[in-house]
């Protein structure tokens, strides 16, 4: 079973679904197997939402992405006017991207601002592309998008400095850069005569032995965390489900309880209206009785 592509699964279903299924797989794995795949963590539902626009408009989402690696030669090669036709046909792309999609304020935010940061950054373009995105990434226009802890699993993430780097190197530094990758002739030469000092060492053994003993404290340290997440992620699902059947539970009390006070209203007027014609009647039935007396004494 192969974790890339149970993770494609998993990261395919409805966020609700993915807890059940990922323990499913789990249980159809061999042990290394199922220890990788129990540590897929649940995508949040502004990832989610990404994801299946991954999946079911692969066309849009890749329109989107290529106008990013467009803006971003456009700014390098500083074009005014192919950046301003870019930007707006970015707008009507990411318009397109997240109408209609049924989602909350704050998570139709999240996805826009995913959507934002991979048209700015090939990192961020690289996450979003793989559909298997767990949370929501955001961009500052100035430093390039964190996207650690992004997706679920690695992704290949093409090499591409930001090109407002890029824009910022002067012409004199890109001629120092050409000046030393072409040695003199005398440099050649001193090259060749004079060997290479050796390099020193930077680490001593004792030293890398407690470089390793404390990277394997980090890597113990991390599947810990992961377990301890994945538990309280459980109990989060369990508890939120249980809330669930408890507002159901106390939604149909509540329909009960209107129609009891409704029947209680509707037998405490038929009371009153029964006691109104009992009085009238006992009133007759005195009246009656004395009528009969009277016809008696004539």
């Amino acid at each position: 079973m192969d974790v890339r592509e149970v993770a494609g699964e998993l990261y395919a279903t409805e966020p609700g679904d993915f807890i059940a299924r990922r323990n499913a797989a789990a249980a159809q794995a061999d042990r290394s197997t199922a220890k990788q795949i129990k540590a897929l963590r649940k995508p949040s539902a502004s990832a989610a939402a990404i994801n299946a626009l991954v999946r079911d408009q692969p066309d849009l989402i890749g329109d989107v992405l290529e106008i990013g690696a467009r803006m971003r030669d456009a700014f390098a090669s500083r074009d005014r006017a192919e950046i301003r036709s870019l930007t707006q046909e970015r707008q009507r792309l990411l318009q397109r991207a997240t109408e209609g999609l049924g989602l909350s304020p704050a998570v139709q935010r999240e996805v826009e601002e995913t959507l934002q940061a991979a048209v700015i950054d090939a990192a961020a373009a690289a996450a979003v592309r793989s559909g298997m995105l767990v949370r929501a990434l955001e961009s500052t226009g100035l430093e390039q998008v964190d996207v650690t802890d992004a997706v679920a699993l690695p992704v290949e993430i093409e090499a591409f400095p930001p090109a407002r780097a890029r824009r910022r190197a002067a012409p004199e530094t890109r001629a120092k850069r050409e000046e030393a990758a072409e040695p003199s002739e005398s440099g050649a030469a001193a090259e060749l005569s004079e060997p290479a000092e050796p390099a020193e060492p930077t680490e001593s053994p004792s030293e890398r032995r407690e470089r390793k003993r404390l990277l394997r404290a980090a890597e113990k340290a991390v599947e810990r965390a992961h377990a301890d997440a994945e538990a309280i992620d459980d109990e989060l699902d369990e508890a939120v489900d249980r809330r669930g059947d408890l507002e159901a539970e106390r939604e149909s009390l509540q329909r009960r309880l209107q129609r009891v006070v409704d029947d209680l209203a509707e037998a405490r007027s038929a009371e009153r209206d029964l006691r109104r014609r009992l009085s009238e009647a006992q009133r007759a039935v005195r009246e009656a009785e004395k009528d009969l007396r009277d016809a008696r004494e004539d």
